[in-house]
């Protein structure tokens, strides 16, 4: 079965709906041919002792006792001669109701096929526990559908039974069985065929799906991917659009990003370069050798922070693949030890750290590598206050340890709140500050999320950490 359904599994999802809509409906309908029979049969039983207690009723409340069967047949009319049927009326009209009564002695009267009344009344009296309505099978062509019941005559114990013949009943269930069959067939051929339609409707969207999904793998991005629909398959167009239009994004920025870093290195290496020519000709730029060497100097110290922008990037992206080395780590005693260390930057400002000294399952070496660079941003624009502070909060019934960083200095303005954590954001200053978003990085990868936002007429920045990993 399982070598069945991974066989199943490589063909085209156009033939897979084929085939399981195809199976699903046989084994429907199957079911369906299988139990209406029987089901159909028992309705048409039910009804027939419904007629005869009916007409039964309806002999008992008007009294007409006196001549059961009359009026069966037209008056003057004559039943013509059926060989196969010479006790009681032919076959054509075996579904009209007959009557009879059985006294206290056991005698019928009133019935014109004794032979039937005898064996009705022996199939009752030879029950323990009779039903009022039953079935009594004669031979294999013909079923007698009978009911009863006892009749309040003056201390005389009687019964009035009424019946209905049924001939031929075998081949007219089979006749309806073959004909339902074949109605079936019919039925299930043509929702193949729709199906096969269906099929090709839902495959034709996945298959421009697929084809985008090619152009976006070869960079081939700049056509948007527009499926009008909203359904699932429309939810993943969406998706993947979105993820191109993040494409799109990242690679113009990065592009940008590129262009301007390379001119920012380029600039520094021209200028020491002119700067050892002239020195060989014996000219000092800047007035004598101290001078000329302090602005060489200066330049590559540029160009050495250009450098380390690059490194930085591949780091982070070297640190979004790495696996995660867990252990319980004392946040509270981490965030007073990298306050401490960095509070010299800043010794006109005062911090205060307000914990509950909690544990948190992560990696030690990126949790300090997110902490240090949100407190150096933290000691970089803040006026003269740093407020930090620790605590379990729940969200969505999962216990959450969340962090804050607080400082009094200037507002995120509302259209960079977003866009403070991108890596190829550039900051005032004109510097690529890109260790808030290495911070995002490690924090989301600690399956956690970072946000910033304006408070209390200062800047704060969110970390939440799910408590167990």
């Amino acid at each position: 079965m399982n070598k069945i359904l991974a066989k199943i599994k490589n063909k085209p999802l156009s033939f897979q709906i084929w085939l399981i809509t195809g199976a699903v409906l046989t084994i429907a309908l199957l079911l369906y041919s299988l139990s209406l029979p029987f089901i159909l049969r028992s309705i048409i039983i039910s009804e027939k002792h419904d007629r005869l207690e009916e007409t039964q009723a309806f002999i008992i409340e008007e009294g007409h006792f006196d001549d059961l069967n009359q009026g069966e047949a037209p008056e003057g009319f004559s039943f013509p001669k059926n060989e196969s049927n010479n006790d009681g009326p032919p076959i054509k009209f075996s579904r009209v109701p007959r009557h009879f009564i059985i006294n206290q002695d056991g005698e019928i009267t009133d019935n014109d096929n004794l032979n039937i009344a005898e064996k009705i009344k022996e199939d009752i009296f030879r029950s323990e526990n009779p039903a009022s309505r039953s079935e009594l099978k004669i031979d294999s062509n013909e079923v007698i559908y009978y009911v009863f019941q006892e009749l309040d005559a003056a201390g005389e114990e009687k019964y009035i039974v009424s019946y209905l013949r049924s001939r031929y009943s075998d081949s007219l269930f089979s006749e309806f069985f073959i004909r339902l069959i074949i109605s079936l067939l019919v039925f299930l051929f043509l929702a193949w065929l729709i199906s096969i339609f269906v099929a090709r409707y839902l495959t034709k969207s996945l298959q421009v799906i697929k084809m985008q999904v090619k152009k976006i793998a070869n960079r081939e991005w700049d056509q948007p991917l527009e499926i009008d629909r909203k359904d699932e398959i429309g939810e993943l167009a969406n998706t993947i659009e979105w993820l191109r239009q993040q494409l799109v994004e990242r690679d113009e920025k990065q592009q940008e990003f590129i262009q301007q870093i390379s001119h920012e290195i380029k600039t520094p290496i021209m200028v020491l370069r002119s700067y050892v020519q002239s020195m060989q000709d014996g000219i000092y730029p800047r007035g004598d050798l101290q001078g000329s060497l302090e602005a060489m100097e200066a330049e590559s110290y540029k160009m050495e922070k250009r450098v380390k922008t690059l490194i930085d990037i591949s780091k982070m992206d070297y640190l979004s693949r790495q696996n995660l080395k867990l252990e319980a780590v004392n946040i509270d005693k981490l965030l007073e030890k990298k306050l401490e260390k960095l509070s010299w930057r800043r010794r006109d400002v005062s911090w205060s750290l307000i914990s509950d000294n909690m544990k948190l399952k992560a990696d030690k070496e990126k949790l300090e590598v997110i902490v240090e660079n949100i407190i150096d941003n933290q000691f970089k624009y803040a006026a003269e206050k740093i407020k930090i502070s620790s605590k379990k909060i729940k969200k969505e019934g999962k216990p959450i340890i969340q962090l804050r960083f607080w400082n009094d200095g200037i507002e995120i303005d509302s259209s960079e709140l977003k866009k403070i954590f991108d890596k190829f954001k550039k900051g005032d200053d004109g510097e690529y500050g890109l260790g808030l978003a290495i911070s995002k990085v490690l924090v989301e990868l600690h399956g956690g999320e970072i946000w910033a936002a304006n408070e209390d007429g200062g800047a704060a920045f969110y970390i939440n950490f799910c408590e167990e990993l």
